[in-house]
């Protein structure tokens, strides 16, 4: 597959990157070598009973999300265990000017 330096230019700009020429036939030879790599493992034959894309077939094996705990039933007991608060929040040192 070829790739133009207009394709490399309308995906910097996409990417909001700025590139120098160099840089843009650099990742327009890049951008070719990758591609013709996927063309190369694209045409691999799978043995038979070998699902193609086995990723498609994944469940969630985590548990379904529920009612959680009843809100700030835990807050006092968080907060009791800060070095330092102001009501019900922490209190931390301002570290921003």
């Amino acid at each position: 597959m070829s790739v133009s330096t207009d394709d490399v230019k309308k995906l910097a700009e996409l990417s909001r990157l700025a590139l120098t020429e160099g840089e843009v036939e650099k990742l327009r030879s890049e951008i070719e070598s990758i591609l013709a790599y996927v063309a190369v493992v694209q045409k691999v034959d799978l043995p038979p009973g070998i699902a193609a894309s086995p990723h498609l077939d994944l469940q969630n094996v985590m548990r379904e999300d529920g009612e959680p705990h009843a809100g700030s039933i835990y807050s006092e007991d968080m907060l009791s265990q800060a070095p330092a608060r102001d009501g019900n929040f922490l209190k931390v040192k301002k570290i921003l000017g």
